[in-house]
This record gives structure tokens, C-alpha cells and sequence, in this order.
């Protein structure tokens, strides 16, 4: 029996890739046969059904479930184009981390894997008491960093590292988007930066190169999931 995993998805920044690193790492485990959705905990600037789920959706080959459209796999989602804390207050009402968890543990009892989508950065507000990292650290799951060539990653992503690396947060790895144009000069630079990074850091150097959905990936996936045994279920 498979024992039912989690892992976070998270970002150096916003619009920095998360949404396709989720997608392509569900498809991946999908195609290893597992049963495995996406959850977005908040999704700004849409309306109705998320729009990053229905990209996750559409990166699987899946058509969108039953928990996609009550709600269950974005459990946040708001008109205004903010921070999670902004949108929901501009929405008259507030985050609670309680919800977060029920959406976890519901997807937990049907699937073996559950990717954990956040928006925007990693110390965005979800409310007044929680930010996006925190609520990761608290309930102790895995992480996944992505990152890209585009300028103010190198900081970007050291900043980010280093707020991991204080919160006591296993990182399974990176995920370097390649999507855009960008100068082979600062992809080359910045891809060994992100190794030096993750080394200074004490970490595995595990980094995902992702430059063309149509790519399986099958064979970069898995170092970064190996490591995923050692790890406690999530605290939800």
C-alpha cells in the first residue's frame, strides 16, 4: 500500500513557474501510477474555479474533478488581484488556516500524493498571524523551491533558502524554469549559482531543469522524490 505523501510547491517570487513545476510533477507521478491531485491553498485574481488548478488539470491530461469544482482543491479563491491576506480582507472575510487543513486532510483520504500550491512568494501574508512558510513549517511538509534565469532570482533565491534553511524545512530540491527567453550567459551563471546556493545551504545540489510541458520528465523527477521516505506524513 502506498502511504499517502505531501509535498509544497513554492517560489522564489510570484509568476516564477509554480503552477507548471505542480502540474508536470503531478503528471510524473501520475504516470508512475499513482493516484495523485494538486491542491492551490489561495488563488487571487480569478473567479469560479481556479485557474492554476485548471492548468495543473490540463498538464495531467486529467479533466477537472469533483473536488476541483466543490471547491475542495482551492479552498481561497478571490476576485482581487493581491496578497492572499489583501484579496480576502478586500472580500470581507479571512483566511483560516483551520480550512487550509480540512482541504489537505480530505484529499489526503482519496489520493497517495498531494502537491501544496501557495501564491506568490514564500513570506506572503495568508492573515494576520500566519505567512505562507509558516504554515508549511507547522505542518511539516517537504518543499519543493522553484526558481528561473530572470534577473533577481540569484537573491531571490539565496533569500529564499535562507528562510527555509531557519524554518528547519526538508527542501526536496529546485525546480529551474526555463521558460522565456533568456541569455545563455545568465541561464549558465545563475543555474551554477542556485547549485552553489543549495550547497552553502547544506543541501543536496537536486535541481529540475523545466523547459517544455510537453516533456515527460520521467527520468529528471525522480532524485528530487527520493528522498521523500525519510520524511513524517504532514501534520494535518
Amino acid at each position: 500500500m502506498t502511504p499517502h505523501r505531501a509535498i509544497a510547491v513554492a517560489g522564489i517570487d510570484t509568476d516564477v513557474g509554480k503552477s507548471y513545476a505542480t502540474g508536470l510533477l503531478a503528471r510524473y507521478l501520475a504516470q508512475q501510477g499513482h493516484a495523485v491531485t494538486t491542491l492551490k491553498l489561495v488563488q487571487t485574481g480569478c473567479q469560479e474555479i481556479s485557474d492554476d488548478i485548471k492548468l495543473h488539470r490540463r498538464l495531467m491530461g486529467q479533466p477537472l474533478s469533483e473536488f476541483d469544482r466543490n471547491g475542495t482543491t482551492c479552498p481561497y479563491l478571490f476576485p482581487f488581484p493581491a496578497s492572499p491576506r489583501l484579496a480576502a480582507r478586500m472580500a470581507g472575510t479571512t483566511i483560516e488556516t483551520s480550512v487550509l487543513d480540512q482541504a489537505m486532510a480530505t484529499l489526503l483520504l482519496h489520493f497517495d500524493w498531494l502537491l501544496v500550491e501557495g501564491a506568490g512568494g514564500l513570506l506572503v501574508p495568508l492573515n494576520a498571524q500566519w505567512r505562507l512558510l509558516d504554515y508549511y513549517a507547522a505542518r511539516r511538509l517537504p518543499l519543493v523551491l522553484v526558481t528561473s534565469p530572470r534577473l533577481g532570482s540569484i537573491n531571490h533565491t539565496r533569500l529564499s533558502l535562507e528562510a527555509i534553511k531557519a524554518r528547519g524545512i526538508p527542501l526536496l530540491g529546485m525546480v529551474y524554469n526555463l521558460f522565456g527567453e533568456h541569455p545563455w550567459e545568465i541561464v549558465q551563471d545563475t543555474l551554477q549559482e542556485c547549485r552553489q546556493a543549495l550547497a552553502d545551504y547544506g543541501y543536496a545540489e537536486t535541481i529540475v531543469l523545466v523547459s517544455d510541458t510537453r516533456e515527460s520528465m520521467t527520468a529528471a523527477w525522480a532524485p528530487l522524490l527520493a528522498a521523500m521516505a525519510q520524511f513524517p506524513a504532514p501534520l494535518v
